[in-house]
């Protein structure tokens, strides 16, 4: 992931996940690089399952391809919310333990 995150988004951090966006004409298209690791990194500093946590970055890479961005606080917390918001449309909910 940091190799892919160096070449193609000029970022030297590890990342849960790359987005590829392809999308065209209201149709999404588009390929996604998914870090277990760092999921499970997230889950355990966030309290969440693993499953949990994977479905919200999921979700987040589906957000960045409908052009939302998490570049500063305030992109960030609106991506957070907006999370939240299709994570509770399928039930799933936050857990207070792992």
């Amino acid at each position: 992931m940091l190799e892919l995150n160096k070449e193609f988004l000029e970022h030297d951090t590890n990342t849960d996940i790359i987005s590829f966006n392809y999308s065209k004409n209201k149709t999404l298209r588009a390929e996604f690089f998914i870090s277990l690791w760092a999921i499970a990194l997230s889950a355990e500093e966030f309290s969440q399952s693993i499953e949990n946590e994977t479905i919200r970055v999921m979700v987040h890479g589906v957000l960045h391809c409908l052009g939302y961005t998490d570049a500063s606080d305030s992109d960030k917390k609106q991506m957070r919310r907006l999370e939240d918001q299709f994570l509770n449309m399928f039930h799933v909910k936050r857990q207070n333990h792992v």
